[in-house]
C-alpha cells in the first residue's frame, strides 16, 4: 500500500478508467479500470435479481493482500440506474444503459490515506503486477481547455411555461410537489481531461461524492452529488433526506422558511414510510439541520435503519428510488408529469450511481452532473416546485446548482 495523493490515471495496465468514486471527507476513493464482467437489467424484476446477485455473500473474490482486505470500500461492482428505468434512454445517452453494472479488471482504492490495488478476471495476476509497477510512475497533468457555457435557446421561456404548468396542477391539488430539471450546454476547445475534472470536483466539493462512469462511443457521465441514496453494511442502512435550498448567505434562514421546510418534510416522510416496510428499526433526527456545500445550502436529515432478516439492497432500491427529492409528491402523479411535460430525457440524471458488492453498498442520487462527449458537456440541474414557487426563483436555484460543475469544467464569469 502507498499514500493516495493523486487523481486517477486515465488508463492502467492497458485498461481505460471505467469508473471513479470519491468521498474526500471520509478519505474513500475507488478507481476501476476496464471490465471483467458486465450485467444489464431490462425490467424492474431483472433489476431486483441483479442487485440480489451482486450483493450475495459469495458474489466475487478479491485478489489483493490481507492488509488491504480490512479497508476495502463497498464493491467491486460499479454502475448506474436511470431516473426512470422503465423509460428508454434518449439518443443523447447513446453509450449507456438504463441499468448497467460491471466488475473492473483492476481497482485502485484507498481509505484513510492509504492506497491498495486489486484485480479481477482471467488475467488478474498479470494486471495486478502491471498496475503496481505503473502506479509508481508520476502522472503528467493535462491542459484544462477554455470553455463556454449557455442554456439552450429558448430555455428560459420553456422553463417558465413548465413551472406554470406544474403550479396549475398544484393549485388543482393534483400535485403537492414536482421536481423539474433543465440543462446547460458547455463547449470546450478540447475534450475535457478526466483527471483534472475529477481532481477539481473533489477539491471544490469534499463533502460530496465525486463520480465518473464511462459509457461507450466516447461518452462519459460525471458529477459531484450531495445526496446519498443508501450506505449498506450487512443489514445496517444509512441514508438521508436532502431537500430545500438557499444561497449560502441565506443558509440559516432555511430553518424558518415554511416552503422549504414543507418540501423537506415530504422527503423525510417518504423515506421513513418506505423503510418501515422493510426494516425492523428506523431512526431519524428530530428535525433538519443546514448542510452547506460550496455554492448552495440544503436542509438535511440523517436517517438510519436496521433491515429485517432477508431484506437487502434490492428491497432498499425498490422502496426508495426515486425519492420526492428528485421526483415529487404524490410520487406516481409527479413521475407522470415529468414524463409527459418535461421533455428532457433525464437518462442517468437523478438516477442511481455507485458501488455494491457482498453485503455492502454505497449508492448516491446522480445530481450536479454532466453528460460528456468529446469537447461538449450537457449539465443537468433541477429544483422542487411547490405552492409559492416562482419560475424566476427556481431558475436562480438551478443556476446556483450548476456552479458545482461549471467551475470544475473551467467556466468562469
Amino acid at each position: 500500500m502507498a499514500p493516495a495523493d493523486r487523481p486517477p490515471a486515465p488508463a492502467l495496465a492497458g485498461h481505460a478508467l471505467s469508473f471513479y468514486w470519491a468521498h474526500p471527507e471520509s478519505g474513500t476513493r475507488f478507481a476501476g479500470y476496464g471490465e471483467a464482467l458486465r450485467f444489464e437489467a431490462r425490467s424492474p424484476r431483472e433489476l431486483r435479481d441483479l442487485f440480489s446477485v451482486l450483493t450475495a455473500p459469495d458474489a466475487v473474490e478479491w485478489l489483493d493482500g490481507p492488509a488491504s482486505a480490512r479497508d476495502r470500500p463497498p464493491g467491486p461492482f460499479f454502475g448506474a440506474v436511470a431516473f426512470d428505468p422503465d423509460e428508454p434512454l434518449g439518443p443523447e445517452w447513446a453509450g449507456f444503459a438504463a441499468a448497467r453494472w460491471a466488475a473492473p479488471r483492476i481497482v485502485v482504492f484507498s481509505t484513510a490515506g492509504r492506497r491498495a490495488v486489486a484485480a479481477f478476471g482471467d488475467q488478474a495476476g498479470r494486471d495486478l503486477d502491471l498496475a503496481v509497477r505503473e502506479l509508481s510512475i508520476p502522472a503528467a497533468a493535462a491542459p484544462v481547455p477554455r470553455v463556454q457555457a449557455a442554456a439552450p435557446n429558448g430555455a428560459r421561456t420553456a422553463w417558465g411555461e413548465l413551472v406554470s404548468a406544474a403550479l396549475a396542477r398544484i393549485e388543482r391539488n393534483e400535485l403537492s410537489k414536482v421536481v423539474l430539471a433543465r440543462t446547460v450546454d458547455v463547449r470546450g476547445e478540447l475534450p475535457f481531461p478526466e483527471q483534472e475534472l475529477l481532481a477539481a470536483l473533489e477539491a471544490r466539493h469534499p463533502t460530496c461524492r465525486t463520480f465518473f462512469l464511462r459509457g461507450e462511443g466516447g461518452s462519459s457521465f460525471a458529477g459531484a452529488t450531495p445526496e446519498t441514496l443508501c450506505r449498506l453494511e450487512g443489514r445496517d442502512l444509512a441514508t438521508d433526506a436532502l431537500a430545500g435550498s438557499a444561497r449560502l448567505a441565506e443558509a440559516q434562514a432555511l430553518l424558518d422558511r415554511p416552503k422549504e421546510l414543507r418540501e423537506h418534510a415530504w422527503v423525510v416522510e417518504h423515506v421513513l414510510a418506505a423503510l418501515r416496510s422493510i426494516a425492523e428499526r428506523v431512526e431519524a433526527a428530530d428535525g433538519p439541520e443546514v448542510r452547506k456545500l460550496a455554492d448552495v445550502a440544503h436542509l438535511y436529515t440523517p436517517i438510519h435503519a436496521r433491515l429485517r432478516e432477508g431484506k437487502g439492497l434490492a428491497d432498499v432500491v425498490e422502496m426508495l428510488h426515486p425519492t420526492p427529492a428528485v421526483g415529487g409528491v404524490p410520487s406516481l402523479a409527479a413521475m407522470r408529469f415529468i414524463s409527459e411535460e418535461e421533455k428532457l430525457g433525464r437518462g442517468l440524471y437523478a438516477g442511481i450511481v455507485g458501488l455494491c458488492g457482498p453485503l455492502r453498498a454505497d449508492l448516491a442520487v446522480a445530481l450536479r452532473c454532466a453528460l460528456l462527449r468529446g469537447p461538449s458537456a450537457r449539465l443537468y440541474v433541477g429544483a422542487g416546485i411547490v405552492a409559492g414557487s416562482t419560475a424566476e426563483g427556481e431558475w436562480a436555484e438551478t443556476e446556483l446548482k450548476a456552479q458545482a460543475l461549471l467551475s470544475a469544467l473551467g467556466v468562469t464569469g
